[in-house]
């Protein structure tokens, strides 16, 4: 057989085997049905636990609860659920998200740390219900209902000041969330924002700096915003590690910044 022979066979014969791994993998791929919950991935498995929690909420029942963490393949530990908590709102996650699972999370005893950003008390009290209104004597009720508005709290920006940050550290933000009479307040959404991008993070993740306490890192040559997610009030504003000639010690790369908000009386 000639050479220029064999190698067509050759070439027929890979383009065969591209030809159905591209079947099997895109054109019609393999689905795979009742997959046990400890086979999921991670981000499967948040969404998972989330479920649990709510469905906690609903049934109260924390033998089931064990049943079908033991499913997941995941400790029936306060500690571990606040750990995946702490997980998903570092990823980005919103704390409704998981509220539930909080909850699950101080029923199997979890305390501190993750949970602060929910408050000290995980339940939610009843809604109390308006007063009725009386009309005056020969004055005719209005058909439409008075409907009260809740002031939303502001903040005002109390410290904003530039520090230099440890021989050959990157700079950082510490921010600080206090209420009108200094007390520090976790569980406070904080953006920042810069040219490119934006963040969210939460003050309480860290206890043992403060319960008001949020911090993160700056890269070189960025300038940074700060400010409260769901409240009005000032921003921190053109916030950059960069360090100018002779202004800290000899070692020193970059500036850090503190800043504190609190809350209007």
């Amino acid at each position: 057989m000639r050479r220029s022979t064999l190698v067509l066979i050759g070439l027929a014969a890979v383009a065969g085997l591209a030809g159905g791994l591209f079947y099997t993998w895109v054109v019609d791929p393999v689905e795979y049905y009742d997959t046990a919950p400890d086979a999921l991935y991670a981000q499967d498995k948040a969404v998972y636990l989330a479920i649990i929690g709510d469905l906690y909420a609903y049934e109260q029942d924390l033998d089931q609860v064990k049943a079908r963490l033991a499913d997941l393949g995941v400790e029936a530990d306060g500690t571990v659920l606040a750990g995946f908590i702490e997980q998903h709102l570092d990823g980005g996650g919103r704390p409704e998200e998981v509220r539930n699972l909080a909850r699950l999370a101080e029923a199997l005893g979890a305390h501190g740390g993750v949970l602060l950003v929910f408050g000290p008390d995980l339940v939610p009290s009843p809604t109390p219900m308006p007063p009725t209104p009386t009309t005056p004597p020969g004055i005719e009720a209005s058909p439409y209902p008075t409907v009260g508005v809740t002031p939303t709290p502001k903040f005002r920006l109390v410290d904003r000041t530039a520090l230099c940050a440890a021989a050959g550290q990157q700079g950082r933000v510490a921010i600080h969330v206090q209420d009108a009479k200094g007390n520090e307040m976790a569980g406070i959404e904080i953006v920042v924002s810069w040219a490119m991008g934006q963040d969210r993070l939460f003050t309480g993740l860290r206890p043992d700096l403060g319960l008001g306490y949020a911090d993160f890192e700056m890269s070189p040559g960025t300038e940074y915003s700060v400010s409260l997610a769901d409240f009005g009030g000032d921003a921190a504003e053109e916030l950059s590690s960069a360090l100018s000639a002779g202004v800290c010690p000899t070692g020193t790369v970059a500036l850090d910044w503190q800043v504190t908000f609190q809350q209007e009386p």
